[in-house]
């Protein structure tokens, strides 16, 4: 029993101290704590915590799966406070370790999608894609599909936008952002009616909150602007038709109930809803 201890306790050794190059590759307890701490962090919304860890196991840990790993959650942490600049120069530090870092790459375009570098977001993605091909992880396949219908949004690529949105929908069809995010493209290609019908589908999949009905009020009123003419509330208010002010006055009042706060929607309000 002694000797099947030593040997186990050997193999450990050897796994802890083994070399890449000039440094180690797997990581320490310690590191593997830190790390997974700063993610707990992150999802959390907790970024400069997870911000502190993550500098914490680059300054300690020598290993390159921890430092590949801290330098994805550190691009995490400051796409989370905004800081997408230093984001996009960690996952590029982190890539110099892995070039097939799935995480460092899907932080960098999220860093350049914020940037506005789309056509470099959307090529980071298309290669996720293709590394993830036959991941089992389909909640995550589908919420890279999102990203790259997201860059493609940004391009005015609506068609390519919707059909990558429905392919994550089709993936994961209970992430309410989904349904979301294809009205938002729908909106942002013209298709106001489609628009709301994807509004209408999120809010009645359990998605009824003030976010959503926002979302569906103000593409109504902008249908009705269109339909009529005009963005000038008097102007509309004098033109719309009675079955349409109801129509909008009963969003706006269900909007306002689910917790929506917008001062636009309630001079519309006040104008057409007397």
């Amino acid at each position: 029993m002694k000797t099947l201890l030593s040997v186990l306790s050997l193999i450990g050794l050897s796994l802890t101290i083994s070399h890449c190059k000039s440094g180690l590759v797997t990581m320490s307890n310690s590191c593997y704590d830190l790390i997974n701490s700063g993610q707990s962090q992150n999802k959390a919304g907790n970024y400069s915590a997870a911000l502190d860890n993550f500098n914490k196991v680059l300054q300690k840990c020598d290993a390159y799966d921890a430092k590949e790993k801290a330098y994805a959650g550190k691009a995490s942490a400051l796409n989370g406070l905004g800081q997408y600049s230093d984001a996009l120069t960690a996952a590029n530090a982190g890539l110099k370790i892995n070039s097939s870092s799935l995480d460092n790459l899907f932080e960098r375009a999220n860093a350049e999608l914020a940037l506005g570098m789309t056509d470099n977001a959307r090529t980071d993605l298309n290669t996720i894609t293709g590394l993830t091909a036959k991941n089992r992880n389909i909640p995550q396949r589908a919420t890279i599909y999102a990203k790259i219908a997201e860059a493609e949004m940004k391009q005015q690529l609506y068609t390519d936008a919707l059909q990558h949105i429905d392919q994550a929908i089709s993936m994961d069809n209970s992430n309410l952002s989904f349904y979301m995010q294809r009205g938002d493209i729908n909106v942002a290609a013209g298709n106001l009616s489609t628009a709301i019908g994807n509004y209408d589908e999120a809010i009645a999949k359990g998605k009824n909150d003030g976010e959503a009905w926002k979302a569906r009020t103000t593409t109504l009123i902008k249908m009705y602007q269109k339909k009529y003419g005009t963005d000038n509330a008097d102007t509309l208010r004098k033109k719309i038709s009675n079955a349409d002010r109801q129509t909008l006055c009963n969003s706006i009042r269900t909007s306002q109930e689910a917790g929506m706060k917008d001062i636009n929607i309630d001079l519309v309000q006040a104008s057409l809803c007397k």
